[in-house]
């Protein structure tokens, strides 16, 4: 399946299995992609109010989905159950399950996030010291709780996707260190991990300093050092290529430092920054090959916003890579 191959939905089939199963009306579609995204309401029955919640839909004609959203919905619920904020998955009316399958299709309503939204570009995320060490007591928190679940439930731990073989398995191949390779036979420091935390996944909840946390589409087993790779590599992109200009508040060692200082203390341990280094630039390899791809994959939609991102990141890339060869050659 291609990065951005996407199976349409019957929107009028949705709504009544939304009805039957949850008894939510069926609202706009906010994301419409490999998976499609609908925002959704209930009446709560003791405030009387109209309460929020996302449905999630994802096309499964392979049925290769099933057993790593099971997964999905088995961890969500045992990070809520441990006071983690994050968004678990409502039990459906019809048998109790947090998944509905139905043809090809796998459902799964989940409640909505606490706390307020984030502008990615009003930085407030970027500057605002409380927020970068809560992210870090946030995956303090994750983190001792995915090893805690690995150990509680082995075999269906055993059914999350292995990192190299998410986004069309754009990461097969890519070098890894010898030292990261033997630091992922220890279950201490390869697990589960969410994958893809970033200020467009998660709410910021200020009443207890963390974010709620949600998106779990990239849950995959891999090193904890390089799920904290994704928010950090946002950072550095920004400090290095900017957006439509120079981002002065991306400090990526400002961040790091911040980070870890929620982080470590949480988790209990100190974190290798030489390893952590080493998981950034797996991440930036990540964003190198996925545009790569996306560029060729969109070619025939050069107006589209993705194929425009991801266009203009493959030039920096390139842009960078031609910078340092002309260093190298200055220093011989």
């Amino acid at each position: 399946m291609g990065l951005f191959e996407k199976i349409e939905v019957d929107n009028d089939k949705l709504k009544s299995i939304a009805l039957k199963y949850w008894g939510v009306e069926l609202g706009k579609c906010l994301k419409s992609s490999q998976n499609h995204t609908f925002l959704v309401s209930k009446i709560n029955e003791i405030t009387k109010e109209s309460e929020n919640f996302i449905l999630r839909v994802t096309p499964d004609p392979k049925k290769e989905r099933i057993e790593s959203t099971k997964l999905e919905v088995k961890l969500l619920n045992y990070l809520n159950d441990n006071k983690l904020p994050v968004c678990p998955t409502i039990a459906n009316l019809v048998d109790g399950e947090g998944m509905v399958v139905i043809d090809d299709l796998i459902i799964c309503l989940f409640k909505y996030a606490t706390g307020e939204s984030i502008n990615y570009v009003e930085w407030k995320w970027l500057e605002n010291q409380e927020m970068a060490i809560g992210l870090g007591r946030w995956f303090g928190e994750l983190h001792k709780l995915t090893r805690s679940f690995v150990k509680e439930y082995p075999e269906m731990s055993k059914k999350a996707r292995h990192w190299q073989t998410l986004h069309s398995g754009v990461l097969k191949g890519v070098p890894v260190n010898q030292l990261d390779i033997e630091s992922s036979k220890d279950p201490n420091q390869f697990t589960i991990i969410h994958g893809d935390v970033n200020p467009s996944n998660y709410h910021w909840d200020a009443s207890i300093g963390m974010p709620s946390m949600f998106d779990w589409d990239q849950l995959q087993e891999s090193w904890l050092l390089y799920d904290l790779s994704a928010p950090i590599w946002g950072v550095v992109s920004l400090e290095k290529f900017g957006m439509g200009g120079p981002v002065p508040l991306a400090n990526p060692k400002q961040y790091i430092d911040l980070l870890l200082q929620g982080y470590e203390p949480t988790i209990g341990e100190k974190v290798d920054r030489n390893a952590l280094d080493r998981m950034i630039e797996i991440r930036r390899q990540l964003y190198i090959r996925f545009c790569k791809a996306a560029v060729i994959e969109l070619a025939d939609k050069p107006d589209s916003p993705m194929y425009l991102f991801c266009k203009k990141m493959t030039d920096n890339f390139e842009n960078e890579e031609r910078e340092q060869l002309e260093k190298e050659k200055e220093n011989k």
